[in-house]
């Protein structure tokens, strides 16, 4: 089984990486493709997001961070909703046949305030599409996550032109951006992100 999931904003939070190990255990192969620090609108909801990471990678999932300055550079068509050079959509697709497509988020302020909507289809040829679709922005609009040679800190590969690009810190996301999120981070309850 394989499960792609793009996901915008703060849907991945304590309820998505349980999933993942679970996932794992079962052979299930997970890719995700969320905003980086620099494409979140929000930047304090990457807060949340953040703490989860190091244990998405551990549980096996293979994980993308959309870049605002390579999704608009990015000649090839993408998800709607990514002109701005952030994802909101939220899409996944399973065994290359079942296509969720909506606004949920995995968070209780989706589950209990926020008025969501999703639309579930059983339908190959739409999975096909939408897996293109994620594909090209993984591939042409995002870094990929991995581990260090240390197996602890993180990575972020860009592939290139000239080739990968391999970079050790939160790709494009300003000194401001950093300092915010090292402050008040921590501190950001989930049930309000």
């Amino acid at each position: 089984m394989r499960i792609v999931v793009a996901l915008g904003g703060n849907a991945l939070l304590k309820r998505g990486e349980p999933m993942t190990a679970d996932a794992q255990r079962r052979n299930v192969k997970v890719a995700i493709l969320t905003n980086s620090l620099a494409a979140n609108d929000v930047p304090l909801v990457h807060a949340g997001y953040m703490r989860y990471r190091v244990e998405l990678l551990r549980n096996g999932v293979d994980l993308y961070e959309l870049s605002p300055t390579r999704m608009i550079r990015n000649d090839e068509s993408l998800l709607p909703s990514m002109s701005l050079g952030r994802l909101h959509t939220k899409a996944a697709v399973i065994d290359e046949s079942i296509v969720y497509l909506g606004s949920v988020n995995l968070d209780p302020r989706s589950a209990s305030t926020n008025t969501e909507l999703g639309l579930l289809a059983m339908c190959p040829a739409l999975a096909t599409q939408v897996l293109e679709v994620i594909g090209l922005a993984q591939r042409g609009s995002a870094y990929r996550l991995r581990f260090a040679s240390d197996g602890a800190s993180l990575e972020w590969l860009a592939t290139t032109d000239s080739g990968d690009v391999v970079l050790t810190q939160e790709p494009e996301a300003t000194p401001l951006m950093h300092l915010q999120n090292l402050l008040f981070g921590p501190f950001v309850p989930e049930q309000l992100l």
